[in-house]
């Protein structure tokens, strides 16, 4: 189960909707998910994950012989730099003894960070620095 929750800001008006979770489309998750064809229709990584990550994805599962990923939600994510927010896919795979987490960087360079509930509670606007506020939470799967 996951949920989207909505915030905004009362000076701005800007709005941000943050997934986090866990849906049925991600209970079969495995190593063959990052060898889909680009129109698949289960899902279509080459549209969470850019082309540079898909990359080192394959070149991780081809260096191991034996991979388990693990750990595949939306989570949300906050730049440090300039406070932009989104969900990301996030996940894990390991394999002989290493394990691969994916890196996101926002659009100003910055590494993305992931958000903890605790953070969630207090979101500034990344556009007038005002604290958002909760407006809705959707539940989906």
């Amino acid at each position: 189960m996951g949920e989207e929750k909505t915030f905004k800001c009362p000076k701005c008006g800007n709005v941000v909707k943050l997934n986090d979770g866990l849906g049925m489309m991600w209970s079969s998750f495995d190593k063959s998910m990052f060898y889909r064809p680009k129109n698949s229709f289960d899902l279509n990584f080459y549209d969470e994950l850019n082309k540079k990550m898909i990359d080192e994805v394959h070149r991780f599962i081809e260096e191991s012989q034996d991979v388990l990923v693990a750990d595949a939600y939306y989570q949300p994510y906050i730049c440090k730099r300039c406070g932009k927010m989104e969900s990301k896919l996030y996940f894990k795979i390991y394999g002989n003894d290493k394990t691969y987490i994916p890196k996101y960087f926002c659009e100003c360079g910055n590494r993305y960070k992931k958000l903890t509930e605790k953070e969630q509670e207090h979101l500034h606007c990344d556009k007038c620095g005002t604290e958002m506020i909760k407006t809705d939470i959707l539940f989906w799967d």
